[in-house]
């Protein structure tokens, strides 16, 4: 991991598929221009998308650092961590490409797929910064400019369930206070995206991710950044369910009762929208009480929210 994140990978070791693409372009301007066409991979161009990847591949690889007590190699891979931010116009708020010089292409178009992003459009990939959501938010203008994209994903058909890289965003609600939409989406996408017929998928099971996505939202939770211990509640869609030592409960729930009324953890009011790794691990239990109708109350709260990472 740490070779990847500060070596330039030979052209043998490139053709084996080691090595991250494009590497001195994004060592030097913290970004991957428009300039460099990224001839030695595979799938060539796809600056921006590479850009955001590699800005996240620098958060995990810091933990392992912080884990392992390199504060040096900590401290270089969590301002990386922040390159992101490159590749994000803050006049438009979505992802553009941009030049050497530092100039952006100023692409506003959210539907059309573009070099410079992997199978995708920019409305897909903006959301990829699972491990700065907070900032992420301010970017784009602030929390309800946040939540309001957010919408516009749903209601202007921009979300492709499909395209792996988009599936954290349903997830996103429980960051701006609003997870009774989490579970509303949720549901929605494990209800049409999943069919038990040939082809039943709306997309390729790349890595198992597709099934990975179901299977955890079905329990009711999701983790948006992977090497966080944080994973962002959803709906629960079984009775009760148990994973290891851990239970999930849901009271109620059926196919209409979709929305979270209240929660409880160990017999004690539960308002967080997210739970713990060290709960999923533990021996707790987790109850929902599921109804018709959204509660907007709980999670909502400022304190309810999940943590800042980059704190």
């Amino acid at each position: 991991m740490r070779k990847n994140a500060f070596e330039i990978a030979d052209a043998e070791a490139y053709k084996d598929g080691k090595g991250r693409r494009a590497m001195q372009s994004y060592l030097k301007y913290g970004y991957i221009p428009l300039n460099d066409s990224v001839m030695e991979a595979f799938h060539t161009h796809e600056q921006v998308s590479r850009t955001l990847e590699y800005a996240y591949d620098d958060y995990a690889v810091a933990q392992a650092a912080k884990a392992l007590g390199n504060t040096d190699d900590y401290r270089v891979l969590m301002a990386r961590a922040r390159n992101w931010r490159h590749v994000i116009n803050p006049r438009i708020g979505w992802a553009d490409g941009r030049w050497a010089n530092g100039k952006w292409l100023n692409n506003k178009d959210l539907t059309t797929r573009v070099k410079f992003i992997t199978e995708g459009t920019v409305a897909h990939y903006t959301w990829y910064v699972p491990h700065d959501v907070y900032g992420l938010m301010q970017v784009m203008g602030g929390k309800k400019i946040f939540a309001d994209r957010l919408d516009r994903m749903f209601s202007d058909s921009l979300y492709w369930h499909g395209n792996e890289p988009c599936q954290q965003i349903p997830y996103l609600y429980a960051y701006v206070g609003q997870p009774w939409k989490t579970q509303q989406r949720v549901k929605t996408i494990l209800d049409n995206e999943y069919l038990d017929v040939p082809g039943g998928l709306s997309g390729n099971d790349d890595a198992g991710q597709m099934s990975a996505w179901y299977v955890l939202s079905a329990l009711g939770f999701y983790p948006v950044c992977p090497v966080s211990p944080y994973y962002i509640i959803g709906t629960p869609t079984f009775d009760e369910a148990h994973i290891g030592r851990f239970t999930i409960k849901a009271h109620h729930v059926s196919h209409e009762n979709i929305y979270i009324q209240s929660a409880t953890y160990n017999g004690q009011p539960y308002t967080h929208n997210y739970i713990t790794y060290e709960m999923l691990k533990g021996d707790g239990v987790l109850e929902f009480q599921m109804g018709l109708k959204p509660n907007t109350e709980w999670g909502s709260k400022t304190e309810d929210c999940p943590p800042d990472l980059m704190k």
